[in-house]
Formats: C-alpha cells, structure tokens, sequence
C-alpha cells in the first residue's frame, strides 16, 4: 500500500521585493537563513540526517567515491502549497541533454522515510522556495497546478566535485541549493550562468541555509571542486538541492 504524509504550507510574509525582482528580472536569487522559518533544532534535525541515513552514490564515473546521498520526493497542490511526501517516488531521471554524466539513467537512492523527522524540515525549506517563484511568477498555479519536487541530501567528501558534469542545467522548472554544513574546505564557489556560459553571478555559500534559487530554463550553474583546507583533517560540505517539476 502507498503511504503518503502531508504538510500543509503555513502563512507567512511575502517574500522580499528584492528577492522576487532578482527571480524576475535575472532569473536568479541569493537566499541566507533569514529567509527561512528554521530554528537551530530543525538545523541540527538535517545535519543529524547527513551523518546517519546518507549511502554511497552508485551512480558517480568509475573509481569516484566522494559523493553520498539521500532522496525524497514530494507531490506539490500549487494554489494550496498542499506538500504530500511520497514514500515510494519512481527513480530519478534526468535527460542526456542536462547531465551527460548519468543522464537517461534511472538512479536510485537511499530514501527518507515520510516519518523522519527531517520530512516536515525540508518541506518548510521547500514552502519558502515556492513562495518566491509564485511571487516571482515563475510558478504559476494555473499553469502548473501540481509540481513534483525532489529533495536531494548531498555529502561531499574532499577532495571532490559537487558538479562532476560542468556548468548546467538540471531540466527542471527551477532549483534552489542550500547549504546545511562546510567543513575543512576550500573551494565551492557557484556560479550562476546565462543559456550562452557567461557567468553572471559568483557567491560561496559559507553558514547554514546560505542558498540560491533559479529558473532552470534560463541560467546554468555550478559549483567548483573542494578540496581540504588542512590536510590532514577530514573535509566535507553538505547540501540540500530542491528541484520542482511540472506534471
């Protein structure tokens, strides 16, 4: 039997203007913790997660070994902000033209039950990210009635890539990365892309929910190597990547 686990979207404030005119005009926004509706126990909630449910990513090139990851899925009513976490997702796909790497592939990965405590967590991260792009109208709940949207849990471990597959695309209506945990790190500046490579924005996000927010179509990203700041010393950098898909 299917099991689903709902979360119904809270009020808040609107987004800021300035937020809402960079999704607009650039196809972009930086978010910082201020913007989200976490306490210090939900961080710590997510980063537990990073140390305990993650598993080795099989589908890296051969001989890579620096990447682990966990995954949800979520079925998204646009108009309500209705979030129904789904326990059994189909696998993952991406289309060779956005991830030469592993595209037309179907990948799967460690799953977050629906009843972690990290559900309800991802899916106000998820809220907040919403509500930009429906403010920005790159949702639109006419348009897009009901969005799927992943969550994907990512451990780097240095040295490594973040993006093995270069500057790109992700083949989604929009993204949005979010930075839980740096540790003994250099590297890891993303940078954000127009459709021809011209970059248009540089940032590292170095404190907890630092993130950026994109429409997928019209801006590539990427984020360098890291590699570790003491060598002698264990690094890693841990991310939470949203992507929200039309139906």
């Amino acid at each position: 039997m299917r099991k689903e686990f709902t979360i119904l979207g809270h009020d808040s404030t609107l987004t800021s203007a300035d937020l809402q005119e960079n999704l607009r005009d650039h196809a972009f926004a930086i978010m910082n913790r201020g913007d989200f509706d976490l306490t210090e126990a939900d961080i710590d909630v997510l980063s537990t997660l990073y140390d305990r449910d993650l598993e080795p990513d099989r589908w890296l090139p051969a001989g890579a070994h620096y990447r682990q990851r966990a995954y949800q899925c979520f079925n998204l009513a646009v108009a309500e902000l209705r979030w129904t976490a789904i326990a059994d997702p189909a696998p993952y796909r991406q289309p060779m033209t956005v991830n030469r790497l592993a595209g037309g592939i179907d990948r799967r990965f460690a799953l977050v039950p629906v009843d972690h405590p990290a559900t309800a967590i991802a899916a106000r991260v998820a809220v907040s990210v919403a509500r930009l792009l429906l403010d920005a109208g790159v949702l639109d709940a006419e348009r897009h009635p009901r969005c799927s949207v992943d969550a994907h849990y990512i451990r780097i471990t240095a040295p490594g890539k973040p993006c093995p597959e270069g500057k790109h695309h992700d083949g989604l209506l929009a993204g949005s990365a979010h930075l839980l945990r740096r540790e003994n790190i250099t590297g890891d500046e993303s940078t954000l892309y127009n459709t021809l490579g011209v970059p248009l924005r540089t940032c590292q996000l170095r404190e907890p929910m630092d993130s950026f927010v994109f429409h997928d179509s019209r801006v590539q990203h990427f984020t360098g190597d890291i590699e570790r700041a003491n060598p002698a010393a264990p690094g890693f950098r841990d991310a939470l990547l949203i992507g929200f898909r039309t139906e």
